[in-house]
């Protein structure tokens, strides 16, 4: 195993650490503001809808200060803070703290909580050739779906229990996440390079001018819409629709999670083969194939297939779009650009939420199917704009590369 991929399985397992522990907790946070402090579901739904936002702020100022600051220096501190809000969540939980306190935790929690991974990401890109960094953010895409697979999992358990000892656990698991770090993460070079100048958020946003992230950036927005449909889209088609019990629904979350993990590492071998803007064309299409066909079924297993072909999409756009965006940024600019990504990457997710909702009132009562096939129509017109992007990229850029013309030796030829 060479350097780089022990380095890529490192940082890895800190992302599997932090989404383990912020599964433990935080997606059971609506369940608790509806049930034990009497909010309804559409006031809870808003408060999350805010920190989605509050996630996209944190996110752009994020990879703007690890461009100046460093991006160990980012991590560490953000999980620090973040740890500090965790515990007072806890401690409003436990003690039945007004509600004002308690929102004011939970959106620190969230904004902080944002700041890991342009910062990991920027690390990641600062450590790869672009010729690594489809199996590099591959490799990180693992560890992310392993904490995802196994936190909710336990945290179902724990909230049964008590809800702010799951918080304390979380809490716990990021100083974990902090020490690992500390201990094994090198930014020597990034740290260097990154007193040549200070924060300019104007410059954050006036990065758009760059028309390749402006799109960049409008096709992840499309394409994260559509990847939210499993979280809200999927539950209110096959509870409400199709009336299949909630253990059907948890299962779709497995598949997916359990598709990642075990075959993301080989899609990013087989995704160095080809153009990155071809790999993200397929992976839209396949995107289009699993949701668009989901209206058409109504039992669990061409569902089930459905969200498996979702799935093998995912696993080859979410490393994709950051490469392609991490290809096309200056060593100074990393963290700036990948910051910019993961903000429309949040602003995607809450409209894809927002859609999920309106598409199942105002749609599937006319045309089952109708969600699903616009789902599929957006997949597809994010997967053309990814693919056109590729006249304004270098072969390098793009993930092609050649092997060097070997220099052919003068020969001499004896009469």
């Amino acid at each position: 195993m060479n350097h780089t991929r022990r380095a890529m399985i490192s940082v890895a397992v800190a992302n599997g650490l932090l989404l383990f522990g912020y599964g433990l907790s935080l997606p059971f946070f609506t369940v608790y503001l509806i049930s034990q402090k009497g909010l309804s579901a559409s006031m809870a739904g808003l408060i999350i809808a805010l920190s989605a936002l509050s996630r996209s702020i944190s996110s752009a100022a994020a990879g703007e200060l690890s461009d100046v600051f460093g991006r160990k220096n980012i991590m560490l501190w953000g999980i620090a803070l973040e740890v500090a809000a965790m515990l007072g969540l806890a401690l409003c939980i436990e003690y039945h703290f007004q509600t004002g306190w308690l929102l004011l935790c939970y959106f620190l929690t969230t904004f902080l909580g944002a700041a890991f991974r342009p910062a990991s990401n920027a690390w990641v890109t600062d450590n790869t050739t672009p010729k690594q960094r489809v199996e590099a953010f591959g490799i990180i895409r693992v560890g992310l779906n392993l904490g995802w697979a196994l936190g909710p999992a336990a945290g179902g358990f724990l909230v049964r229990w008590s809800y702010s000892y799951a918080f304390y656990l979380t809490a716990l698991s990021y100083c974990l996440t902090v020490l690992y770090l500390q201990r094994i993460l090198k930014d020597d070079y990034a740290e260097a390079k990154s007193r040549s100048r200070r924060p300019q958020f104007v410059s954050l946003i006036l990065s758009l001018k760059d028309s390749r992230l402006a799109k960049i950036c409008l096709y992840v927005l499309l394409i994260t819409a559509v990847n939210s449909q499993l979280v809200v889209g999927l539950s209110i088609h096959c509870n409400t629709y199709l009336h299949m019990p909630e253990h059907y629904i948890g299962w779709f979350f497995t598949i997916n999670g359990l598709a990642v993990v075990f075959l993301q590492y080989h899609a990013s071998l087989l995704m160095k083969r080809i153009r990155l803007t071809t790999s993200m064309l397929i992976g839209c299409v396949l995107y289009a194939l699993g949701y668009g066909s989901v209206g058409f079924f109504g039992s669990f297993t061409p569902i089930a297939f459905g969200v498996l072909l979702a799935a093998m999409g995912e696993l080859i756009v979410s490393p994709g779009e950051q490469t392609l965006t991490s290809n096309i940024a200056s060593p100074q600019t990393r963290g700036r650009y990948l910051g910019m990504i993961m903000v429309f990457y949040n602003m995607g997710s809450s409209l894809g939420f927002f859609a999920a909702g309106w598409l199942g009132q105002y749609v599937a009562p006319v045309y089952l199917p109708g969600p699903w096939l616009i789902i599929g129509a957006v997949a597809v017109t994010a997967g053309l704009g990814f693919y056109a992007l590729r006249r304004n990229l270098t072969d390098e850029e793009d993930g092609k590369f050649t092997a060097p013309v070997p220099i052919k030796k003068d020969t001499v030829t004896l009469h």
